[in-house]
């Protein structure tokens, strides 16, 4: 089989092929009234609009990316109806959908109808005020930069009859960036050290062979592998296709961080942890934290650094879990070895582990006392080529641990960190092997430490495309 050009970079999205290092970013939510309101406003937007091309030194002080929603796609385009029933039905029935909640099940506080953006009326329908057609994502190397380029967008959106949503603060506030020391989330670990490598296949297998997960064409749609493949009973048709080609799906997805419970259960435990260990109650804590996550929060993972943290293996990623079976170095259900198994041993119909590239930022300011119940958490992007097969299949592991034979045999247990406690019949314990030890370490009940605040899944369309969609 012949392999197939590489993309042109100029016809992507910068987000979706490199992480952007600009300290400062706000990510902004629109709906649109019309489709020449949202041609108006795209068309406004294109200066500032940023592909994949490599800047080289000249980092630009201020630049943006665009995605849009289905309902936003069948506002601002020329679709037929038909052409649009050529999504993926993930992606056209929205995250709120019952299919899609399936896998995030955000029961609880987390319930769509509690939604900040993208949620539902209590019978269950769309909530048309929370309607999200646009985000658009802005970036800036300085406070006052950020500043410009959102007034920018805001008066662009007022001038083509475009409606902003202020999902925070009571309607009054964006999302935007808080500026955490670099690269860390609020409960203090070091974020974004594992990303897919982007490769672009030297050969390409026949089907049904797939290329590496982690490879380019796994991510952008309209290459061999890749996501746009609707089924037989919706035929993708050339219009659906050459719009979405070079494309690339967005779950947009708002949590919040419940740091308060997060410190308490560590601090509540430590003492347990320390006469387990024979180590002090600091060491305890910090133990707890980096097996609740799978790598310590300077970002050491267990399997290599299992009793300490260390600078050397601090950015490391080339590491197995073949070896430790019994999860004596790194728990099975600690959150970046269910996020992430690697080549850890799978049941066939799970197989191969998908993955997803992650941008993701902290909102919020840290909690200033206990009783600090303030919005704070991560603005998390996770892009992938098929929503169903790539993120929310890993969302399904996270709530459900049932995708390895190394689990109980009740797969009843959940991600020590991200699932949603919530969820029905769940072991919400946490179990922690001990090397040398006759049993294992059992602590109490896992608190509900992250809450879905808002979903949205978004096409980040090609550059071509929103040109296109620009000029109506």
């Amino acid at each position: 089989m012949s392999t197939p050009l590489p993309p042109d970079k100029s016809t992507v999205q910068g987000l979706i092929m490199r992480g952007y290092t600009h300290p400062y970013s706000s990510h902004l939510l629109f709906r649109f009234s019309s489709k020449a309101a949202a041609s108006q406003f795209i068309k406004a937007l294109l200066p500032y609009l940023r592909s994949a091309e490599n800047w080289g030194t000249n980092k630009p002080d201020k630049m943006l990316n665009i995605g849009l929603t289905f309902t936003g796609i069948s506002i601002a385009s020329s679709l037929t109806k038909t052409e649009l029933n050529a999504f993926p039905n993930t992606f056209t029935t929205g995250p709120a959908s019952q299919g899609s909640q399936g896998s995030l099940q955000d029961y609880g506080e987390g319930d769509p109808e509690k939604w900040l953006f993208g949620g539902l009326l209590t019978n269950g329908n769309p909530d048309p005020a929370k309607r999200v057609d646009a985000i658009v994502h802005s970036y800036a190397m300085h406070q006052n930069s950020l500043n410009e380029l959102t007034d920018f967008i805001a008066k662009a959106a007022t001038a083509a009859g475009v409606v902003e949503l202020l999902p925070l603060d009571g309607g009054k506030g964006r999302l935007e960036q808080y500026q955490l020391p670099v690269d860390t989330i609020h409960f203090g670990y070091r974020d974004g050290i594992s990303e897919p490598d982007l490769n672009w296949p030297e050969t390409w297998p026949a089907p049904p062979v797939n290329t590496d997960p982690a490879d380019l064409n796994n991510f952008l749609i309209g290459y061999p592998n890749s996501a746009f493949q609707p089924g037989p009973s919706n035929p993708a048709t050339p219009n659906a296709s050459a719009f979405a080609k070079d494309g690339c799906y967005n779950a947009f997805r708002v949590l919040y961080q419940d740091v308060n419970a997060f410190d308490k259960y560590l601090s509540d435990n430590a003492p347990v942890v320390a006469q387990t260990l024979g180590k002090s109650t600091e060491y305890a804590k910090e133990w707890l934290a980096a097996k609740l996550n799978g790598r310590w929060r300077n970002g050491s993972p267990l399997i290599l650094s299992p009793d300490a943290p260390d600078p050397a293996t601090a950015d490391a990623t080339n590491f197995s879990y073949t070896e430790d079976t019994k999860g004596l170095k790194c728990p099975f259900s600690a959150h970046t070895r269910v996020g992430n198994p690697r080549d850890e041993a799978l049941f066939p119909a799970e197989s191969p582990v998908p993955r997803l590239i992650r941008r993701g930022v902290p909102y919020g300011a840290p909690p200033v006392s206990d009783n600090d119940k303030g919005e704070r958490g991560l603005i998390g992007l996770f892009l992938c080529g098929a929503l169903a097969s790539q993120f929310e299949l890993i969302y399904s592991w996270i709530n459900t641990n049932n995708f390895s034979p190394l689990f109980s045999p009740n797969f009843d247990t959940q991600d020590a960190l991200l699932a949603n406690r919530a969820t029905p019949d769940m072991d919400t314990t946490f179990t922690i092997p001990i090397p040398g030890a006759a049993k294992p370490l059992v602590l109490p009940k896992l608190p509900q430490f992250i809450v879905a605040r808002g979903t949205a899944y978004c096409l980040l369309p090609s550059i071509p495309t929103l040109k296109a969609i620009a000029e109506g």
